[in-house]
């Protein structure tokens, strides 16, 4: 009867306290309870077109072209094999604001920094053209990494009264979306090429979230996790068509199109909590759910256009791309209505802009690159300090006229700031890119 009652005052405890802990979890935004990790997710695809800050709808001519314009396959002349790693290192800072006074009835945080790395094979392909009497008719297959799941997120913040608690969250997540593609572009005219590509999304989402509180009642300790372990396998198809036009030699744009993407997730959970008494066992509960939800999240249309200017050794280009999120659509999910709803309350349209250089050094058989690109998060934010902001550098060098070794650093940041709590949230990213293609 005594473990019985003090079970149930754990219970009571730990309710209290969870709901307590979760007013300044999750990341603190709202909007994270409802975030689809796959929306607004780009990683970049092959190293040149990183290093020149993500551009490429304009001038893409190799097998990338089936991710940023599939029109640009009808641009090679030459058959062609690629493939591409990827490294990301992954940081994030939690804590106080320097120079900030904590109220007596806030929380303080503790400056913590986590940091999550991986390598990765970033894509792969194949591009043949044919044989024709005029024109171009190409045809490519590739593998390319579009999305990352990775992400850390830690906060520990503490309250100066003992009779309330210490808490902590832990968000470790990993994985990614492939898409595989099948395309072909033509050319029409002497400047006008068009493409087609059909993109099989497959990809896993590995999260995990832990909340831990500790604190005293009546002179004893009590320490309660909860902790999730959530698993996503994504798997849908799109259709991207693009268009490209060459008037002169300086001067090419290009446009696309992107369907929606019709996805499907199938997750499994498990939630597993337990609490320890300083003077007893710890007692654990682990929660199966009945049967595993299936989600089915529909991508809005997106829109890209491209520019490039190309005078003699140097290259100038910039891409702009709008998708709006708020089209985000669940056909089957739990609750899909109010999923629905959630998604027109917290999501945003989104206008993003990228701009890179290459020059060539022909003395080297060389070239050197730069970019910036923003890329706006696809949510609401009233805490927002500064959105994704990226710039890049890159090299490429040409070998023995039939292989390229391209190599691409990235680094982006975006900030939160929460006055109220008083908190902050720091995001930084690097990325490295190398990818070689080896032509026939």
């Amino acid at each position: 009867m005594g473990k019985k009652i003090l079970f149930i005052q754990i219970s009571v405890l730990f309710f209290i306290f969870f709901f307590i802990g979760t007013a300044f979890s999750q990341q603190f935004e709202e909007w994270v309870d409802i975030e689809e990790p796959s929306a607004g997710n780009f990683f970049g695809v092959g190293a040149r077109y990183m290093g020149m800050g993500g551009v490429g709808v304009a001038f893409a001519n190799d097998a990338s072209a089936l991710i940023y314009n599939p029109a640009g396959l009808a641009k090679v002349k030459r058959i062609e094999l690629t493939l591409g790693m990827s490294h990301q290192r992954f940081g994030n800072e939690t804590g106080t604001p320097k120079g900030v006074k904590v109220p007596a009835d806030k929380p303080y945080f503790l400056d913590l920094k986590r940091i999550q790395s991986n390598t990765r094979l970033g894509s792969a392909g194949l591009v043949f053209p044919l044989p024709t009497y005029r024109g171009s008719l190409v045809l490519g297959l590739g593998v390319n990494r579009i999305a990352s799941f990775d992400n850390t997120f830690k906060f520990v913040y503490a309250l100066d009264s003992s009779t309330r608690p210490d808490a902590m969250e832990l968000i470790s997540e990993s994985g990614g979306i492939y898409v595989w593609s099948l395309g072909g572009a033509i050319d029409i005219s002497p400047t006008v090429s068009l493409g087609l590509a059909l993109n099989f999304w497959d990809g896993r989402d590995n999260y995990t979230y832990i909340d831990s509180l500790g604190f005293f009642s009546a002179d004893t300790f009590y320490e309660i996790n909860d902790d999730w372990e959530i698993k996503d396998d994504y798997s849908g198809f799109n259709l991207k068509f693009g268009a490209l036009f060459q008037p002169n030699k300086y001067f090419s744009f290009g446009g696309t199109v992107a369907s929606p993407v019709w996805l499907t997730i199938d997750e499994e959970y498990i939630i597993t909590y337990d609490s320890t008494h300083s003077f007893t066992d710890t007692i654990y509960y682990v929660q199966y759910p009945p049967e595993y939800p299936r989600w089915k999240p529909t991508h809005p249309f997106s829109f890209s256009f491209g520019s490039a200017f190309n005078f003699k050794n140097l290259l100038l280009a910039a891409d702009f791309n709008y998708t709006d999120w708020t089209q985000l659509e669940y056909r089957e999910a739990v609750e899909p209505g109010r999923k629905n709803i959630d998604v027109k309350d917290y999501y945003r349209d989104v206008f993003k802009w990228h701009i890179g250089a290459e020059y060539l050094i022909p003395q080297i058989s060389g070239t050197v690159r730069a970019g910036f690109y923003q890329d706006p998060l696809p949510f609401k934010s009233n805490h927002l300090k500064a959105d994704r902001q990226y710039f890049s550098l890159g090299l490429g060098f040409l070998i023995d006229k039939v292989m390229t070794l391209d190599i691409a650093w990235s680094h982006g940041f975006y900030e939160f700031e929460y006055p109220n709590i008083p908190a902050i949230e720091k995001y930084r990213t690097n990325k490295i890119f190398i990818t070689t293609a080896y032509r026939l």
